[in-house]
Formats: C-alpha cells, sequence, structure tokens
C-alpha cells in the first residue's frame, strides 16, 4: 500500500513508521520533508502536497505537536484560533481536500489525544478540539462511496 505520513519524525510518528515501513511504500510529509514538504494547516500546501504524491491508499496524520498548553485565565482569542486551526481544520481538510486524491477504499487516519477525556488545567485550548475532531470520526468515518 501507498501511505502518507505525516508528522513522521515525532515520538508517535517515528513509532508509526516503524511499524508500517516493512510491508508499505511511505511517503513522509512534514515541514521539512523528507520525502514532502507540507504546512498542513495551510489548504493550498496540503493540496501541493497531495498534487506532487498523487493517488494513495492511506493517509495516517501524527501531527498536532504545537499545541498551546496556558493557564484558562491566560489564553487570548488567537490562542484559540490558533489550536483550531492546527488541530482541528488542519486535519479535517486532509479528510476534505485528501478524498480527491484517494484510491478507492482509501482509509484516514486522524490523531487527537487524550486531553478530550483527561482535562487539564492547561488544555482549554487542546483538548476541546481534539473532542472536536473525535466527533467529526464518528460523524463522517466509515463512509463508502
Amino acid at each position: 500500500m501507498k501511505v502518507l505520513l505525516l508528522g513522521g519524525s515525532g515520538t508517535i510518528g517515528k513509532g508509526i513508521y516503524r511499524l508500517l515501513s516493512p510491508k508499505h511504500e511511505l511517503i513522509l510529509a512534514g515541514r521539512n520533508g523528507p520525502d514532502v514538504k507540507v504546512d498542513y494547516a495551510d489548504p493550498q500546501s496540503v493540496r501541493d502536497m497531495f498534487e506532487k504524491v498523487g493517488k494513495f491508499d492511506a493517509l495516517v496524520a501524527a501531527v498536532g505537536n504545537d499545541a498551546l498548553f496556558k493557564r484558562y485565565e491566560d489564553l487570548t482569542d488567537d490562542d484559540y484560533e490558533y489550536g483550531f486551526r492546527r488541530k482541528f481544520m488542519a486535519q479535517i481538510n486532509l479528510v476534505r481536500i485528501g478524498m480527491e486524491y484517494a484510491n478507492d477504499s482509501a482509509s484516514f487516519t486522524l490523531t487527537t489525544g487524550f486531553r478530550s477525556d483527561y482535562p487539564h488545567p492547561a488544555g482549554a485550548a487542546v483538548g476541546p478540539f481534539n473532542a472536536a475532531l473525535d466527533s467529526f470520526v464518528l460523524t463522517v468515518g466509515d463512509r463508502k462511496s
């Protein structure tokens, strides 16, 4: 299978790479590549990535290492907007744009984190977007063409 892995240089992404690379063609995409450079929060950059990669069988998004952790009292509108764009909309756009390039029966694996289930005093700009992404997956996941 041709698998597009975003965030392959992070802790979770490295583990995914180790598990999948022996049996699949992996394409690593991230801000520094190495195979394809992409700003996953920029829809045009995402579209450019898919144009370069072409058709694929699976996408795995292990992204979001840039979450903001601040006390609720210190959070600004910009902090919430940042979390919304980087955690929620970025992964939704991977699916929305990626559907145009996905082979029949392709899969999309999105990642959130435990902050939607285990809140943290400094996670008010993280956990809600994880929960929203969980809801998105439950709402649109397992669709048959």
